[in-house]
């Protein structure tokens, strides 16, 4: 039987393919960074309704990631939980300005207006420049 099918057509079916798959996992790896935010959002809220507030904190935070990891699986350790909370504390009121590229109008925006282009582990990487230099 003759192959039918050209490795031209075979190459752009398979680029075709390949693109809709990138931009899958960049639409989950977004859809990701914003439920991470709103987490944090609602940990920091459900946090400062406590009458005593470390303790009642440290407590949250274990519940949640216990009652997470038995229903989601992996990646809900108090040490995430914790990540999400400081994700939102420093981006829910940083004063970096970004210059909003056309391809990125459509992105979701938090309550403050914020939109976010990176994946969840390059915001927690910038979480580790120490507020000196990230603000002077």
């Amino acid at each position: 039987m003759e192959n039918i099918a050209t490795d031209d057509f075979f190459d752009r079916v398979l680029d075709i393919l390949k693109n809709a798959r990138k931009q899958a996992k960049m639409a989950l790896n977004i859809s990701m960074v914003y439920s991470y935010y709103e987490v944090g959002r609602m940990i920091v809220e459900e946090e400062q309704n406590g009458e005593q507030r470390a303790e009642y904190g440290k407590a949250i935070l274990k519940e949640l990631s216990k009652r997470l990891t038995e229903s989601l699986g992996k990646g809900f350790s108090v040490e995430n939980l914790k990540l999400m909370r400081r994700f939102y504390v420093v981006y829910s009121k940083d004063q970096i300005g970004q210059k909003v590229s056309a391809q990125f109008e459509n992105l979701p925006v938090t309550r403050e207006g914020r939109k976010f282009f990176l994946s969840f582990s390059h915001y927690v990487f910038l979480m580790r420049i120490p507020f000196s230099y990230a603000y002077s």
